[in-house]
């Protein structure tokens, strides 16, 4: 019985009065200040929104299953900010610490509402009592040491000044706001213990200090009463100025991001669509004019707060060429804050300074190989890469890209490919091998595409060759296209030549549909990640229905089912053995497809578990060769070209070979290499297994 008491009288001690020390008068001004911060709040976003309004409608569809798995992920689990050092568990801090706060105030304002609703006195709350008090009580203090915490780290990061993050003065403000919550809070915690004489406070283990400090300088009960009304008020004041600051500070991309990810992170590798129709009508391709972009880019620009990550990971940038893709971002957002303050009847840019070529230049454009580094790294899922091929779109359509690019496009839609080579001569690579084509084989299971370089290229044909004789050897009963097969369109897209592209798709999609290939019928394999990427995000947008998979997937399938084999580690005709190789993951396919594991499986089986000697930055984290969005065309010396860090990290390891799964990156890379005289070999993946592989008779026994 006596225990039940004792357990009786603690769980009434564990408690504290909701608004103790506050008048009704104060109240009344607290919940009315209260309603004026939320209505400056709200009147920011309603701004922001009608400025996000002038921006185009998206057409399409909207998943509610994919936005709430985002917010799950970015926003509640900070997923993309953790594992960035120590400025992502900064951020964790911060945001976790400003999250559980604001929850626990709230939780407040319930049990004084509760109370009210249920007759209940201050000194009898509904639920802020007991076993849930004290963990409700050690949770924030928690809090609020991770937000002081992850306050600090900031305002010495901004203090040094690092030049890949933006600065402004606001910055400045709201961490002081922050910091200046955090203190008072722990302030009027320690006031409200030696006001009330809390029979507990140590489940306060931060405001007890206080406390404890407040009385060993003499600090009575009736003293403390002044002090914290004033207190409160203090930090109440603040609170309410930090919730009406959000959509007007760097605090905005809480918002915008928050609805960014709602509505769905950009998939990596994929353009938005460009209908023929709206172009024709409108006479518009491309972005010229901030109101081009789409309404999810206009929130993008308010969702980033120039952090510099994007800038930290682009290859372009760390070459020296003109491209931030944080600048670029922020150029667009001021030059869109402009316009936005413009009256809509006066916006036809006559008076202002152009986007295209002005605000952002021709040169930063042209010097980003798509590689999708800034937008993987992005918390917020911001895509600098879709506002960079939006508005190289228009530099096309307006005859701005001159030189050996624009001959590579001229030659691709005069003959079907970039080297200008013609049809007749596609299948010149299968000299010597017997590979039969569609026509002849209409009912292979797999469809090999060749691709443009593999087909035309010398030192690219072997890897074709190579491909062919693994699949043989599997008895794969498979059959290529021949001089029916034409270019993707994957490098002329992205380059920005979106009307090219749609006419080789429309092509290709033709063909497939004539020789039967789909979904469910025929699989495509390809040794070319952009190929493979351009089918399954690009066609797919035109209503192609396709199975494509990427010769590593594929060869590690025929591995893991037993129908094709090689030899012990340590055979490779190269002398690839244990630690003599290094794997360059190529961005799309490492990055963009999330292929890194099938790669590394069949190399093992050449190597060993342990003979992959790994450069610096691998797998998703991978640095680009080079050769992607159409870089690969541009005259640049191999020495200044975008992949020279890429090479030195290859050289850096000492092995003999570097090994590749993608044409544009063995050409860029063993360009490279050869431009620093550096002593490695470049191959295919393909290669090397081909070459572990017994003498065979050639031809392929299904042609």
């Amino acid at each position: 019985m006596s225990y039940l008491m004792e357990e009786h009288v603690l769980a009434a001690a564990l408690t504290r009065e909701i608004f103790g020390n506050v008048s009704d008068a104060a109240k009344l001004w607290f919940w009315g200040l209260s309603a004026l911060s939320t209505g400056v709040l709200a009147w920011g976003v309603a701004r922001r929104v009608r400025r996000w309004r002038i921006g185009k409608s998206d057409t399409e569809r909207f998943s509610w299953r994919a936005g709430l798995i985002n917010l799950w992920q970015f926003v509640l689990l900070q997923r993309r900010v953790r594992g960035h050092g120590a400025a992502g568990a900064a951020h964790i801090l911060l945001f976790g610490g400003f999250v559980v706060l604001s929850i626990g105030t709230g939780l407040i304002g319930v049990e004084h509402l509760l109370e009210k609703l249920l007759g209940h006195a201050p000194t009898d709350p509904v639920f802020h009592k007991g076993l849930y008090f004290a963990v409700y009580e050690f949770v924030m203090d928690l809090a609020g040491l991770a937000l002081l915490a992850g306050c600090g780290f900031f305002v010495y990061r901004r203090w040094k000044r690092p030049p890949e993050v933006g600065h402004e003065w606001q910055d400045w403000l709201v961490l002081a706001l922050f910091a200046i919550i955090g203190m008072t809070g722990y302030v009027l915690e320690g006031l409200r213990i030696v006001r009330e004489q809390t029979p507990m406070p140590g489940v306060s283990f931060v405001g007890v200090l206080f406390a404890r400090g407040f009385e060993s300088l003499g600090m009575t009960p009736a003293g403390a009463s002044d002090w914290h009304i004033a207190t409160w008020w203090f930090h109440a004041v603040l609170a309410l100025t930090v919730i009406a600051l959000f959509p007007y500070t760097r605090l905005l991309h809480g918002i915008a991001g928050t609805v960014r990810l709602a509505a769905g992170i950009e998939r990596l590798g994929r353009l938005s669509p460009v209908s023929i129709e709206q172009v024709e009508e409108t006479g518009e391709i491309g972005v010229t004019r901030v109101e081009q972009f789409k309404r999810w880019q206009l929130i993008e620009l308010d969702a980033c707060v120039s952090c510099g990550r994007c800038e930290q990971q682009c290859p372009a940038f760390e070459a020296g060429k003109p491209l931030s893709p944080r600048s670029v971002v922020q150029d667009v957002r001021q030059h869109f804050e402009a316009v936005a303050m413009v009256r809509p009847a006066e916006r036809d840019g006559s008076a202002r300074p152009a986007l295209v070529g002005e605000i952002i230049l021709d040169e930063t454009l042209w010097s980003c190989t798509t590689c999708s580094a800034c937008v993987d790294v992005c918390p917020l899922g911001i895509s600098p890469l879709g506002f960079i091929t939006d508005m190289r779109r228009s530099l096309v359509a307006d005859g701005k890209l001159r030189g050996s690019p624009a001959q590579a496009l001229q030659k691709t839609g005069r003959t079907g490919n970039p080297w200008g080579m013609p049809a007749q001569d596609r299948m010149a690579w299968a000299d010597g091998l017997r590979v039969s084509n569609v026509q002849d084989n209409p009912d292979c299971d797999v469809l090999y595409w060749v691709g443009c370089a593999a087909a035309y290229d010398r030192r690219l044909q072997k890897v074709a060759r190579s491909v062919v004789k693994l699949m043989q050897a599997a008895d794969v009963n498979f059959a290529v296209l021949g001089n029916s097969e034409g270019c993707t369109g994957e490098a002329a897209r992205r380059m920005g030549d979106e009307l090219l592209f749609q006419q080789l798709a429309g092509k290709n999609i033709k063909t497939f549909e004539r020789f039967g290939v789909r979904r469910g019928v025929k699989r495509i394999v390809s040794h070319c990640p952009h190929c493979v990427n351009s089918f399954r995000q690009d066609y797919s947008q035109l209503g192609a229905d396709l199975d494509v998979v990427h010769h590593t997937e594929f060869l590690d399938e025929l591995m893991h089912t037993g129908r094709l084999r090689v030899p012990a580690e340590g055979s490779a005709g190269t002398g690839a053995t244990s630690a003599s190789i290094t794997y360059h993951d190529p961005c799309y396919l490492a990055r963009v497809q999330n292929v890194t594991a099938a790669p590394r499986a069949l190399l093992s089986r050449v190597t060993g578990e342990n003979g992959i000697v790994e450069m610096p930055r691998h797998g998703r984290q991978t640095s680009c060769c080079g050769a992607g969005g159409g870089r690969m065309w541009f005259d640049d010396t191999a020495d200044k070209r975008v992949g020279q860090s890429r090479v030195a990290e290859a050289l850096a390891t000492g092995t003999r070979t570097l090994c590749v799964s993608c044409p544009f990156c063995l050409t860029m890379t063993s360009d490279g290499i050869a431009a620093r005289n550096g002593d490695m070999t470049v191959r295919d993946i393909a290669e090397i297994l081909a070459d572990t592989l017994p003498p065979q008779p050639s031809g392929n026994q299904h042609a």
